[in-house]
């Protein structure tokens, strides 16, 4: 498991520790928001690819420590914001930000954490880098628009749902490792080719958390069952279903601006039973080839064994 990793453990501690020091804040509601996601397990992810991209050039630990801070607060913002707009109550098992102190006060947390981000980034990067930088967070805020857009959308077509999870999700997974690279040296067809592995880390992780939105354990994932289905986010698993034309029939009247217990339970019946799950992790596999096929072209190092590692764990991780 990815977990029993030193380098990563090392990576979550310190940029644990760094952002509680950085978000330090006199007002009481901002350090609990802080430290109840980060004691909620968030995964760094992000940090660690950009610990592991920038371990094929020459970086600055202290340098990435920031950056990878950065890029962290920048995800934790856009948790605070998303739990605002589906008005959820449990983050990572926890209570949310706008259910422990309501909507207002979220919004105003999540922008805060949006400050300290850009003063980091402001910090370190130069124009150029920015601009990128700002150019996927633009398209981020994009994506989370269209999938509000799009809620309860049984017309949703697949490439739409490529589209959304690339700009909602795989785009910062890029960044992460584009920053990375960059900052530590490498330039030219490595850059780009590292960027490109964490654009397809990034779609196959949010396709696995599709997949476990039907198949995964509560308690691990720290949220109930086919969430994102209650909230009105088709996810690849329910367009797969729907592109079948007994379900597409089945689902042809439904109620298009809630969906009741009764129609949830049967979408997930479905789902189980249609073969959706197994087609839907075929599609996995195609993206987790993909980064397997950029991870060949990379130098052999520590980093890129780890790397390797980060994929295996992707494709069986149950939370």
């Amino acid at each position: 498991m990815l977990i029993e990793d030193k380098l990563y453990r090392k990576i979550c501690s310190e940029i644990n520790e760094n952002i509680l020091k950085i978000t330090k804040s006199k007002r009481a509601i901002i350090n609990q928001s802080v430290e109840d996601l980060i004691n909620g397990g968030g995964k760094k992810l992000r940090p660690f690819l950009m610990f592991l991209a920038a371990s094929f050039g020459n970086y600055d630990k202290e340098k990435m420590l920031q950056l990878g801070s950065g890029i962290e607060l920048l995800h934790m913002a856009s948790l605070v914001h998303d739990d605002i707009i589906d008005n959820a109550e449990l983050r990572r098992g926890r209570e949310t930000a706008q259910r422990r102190f309501g909507k207002k006060e979220a919004v105003f947390i999540g922008d805060f954490l949006l400050s300290r981000t850009f003063d980091i980034f402001f910090n370190y990067l130069d124009k150029k880098v920015l601009r990128k930088m700002n150019k996927n967070v633009r398209l981020l805020c994009e994506g989370e628009i269209e999938q509000s857009e799009k809620r309860f959308d049984f017309q949703i077509g697949i490439r739409d749902y490529y589209r959304r999870i690339r700009h909602k999700t795989a785009l910062l997974f890029a960044l992460s490792s584009y920053l990375g690279a960059h900052e530590s040296g490498i330039r030219g067809k490595k850059l780009n080719l590292l960027y490109k592995l964490g654009l397809e880390i990034g779609m196959a992780f949010q396709i696995q958390d599709d997949l476990l939105d039907f198949e995964g354990d509560e308690e691990a994932t720290g949220k109930m069952l086919a969430q994102d289905l209650k909230e009105g986010v088709i996810t690849l698993p329910v367009i797969l279903l729907l592109n079948k034309d007994h379900y597409r029939s089945k689902y042809a009247d439904y109620n298009k601006t809630v969906l009741d217990d009764k129609i949830v339970n049967e979408i997930i019946v479905d789902v189980k039973n249609s073969g959706v799950l197994t087609e839907s992790r075929q599609i996995l596999m195609v993206f987790i080839d993909r980064v397997n096929k950029y991870l060949t072209q990379l130098p052999d190092n520590k980093a890129k064994n780890k790397l390797k590692k980060l994929i295996e764990v992707q494709v069986k991780r149950k939370f």
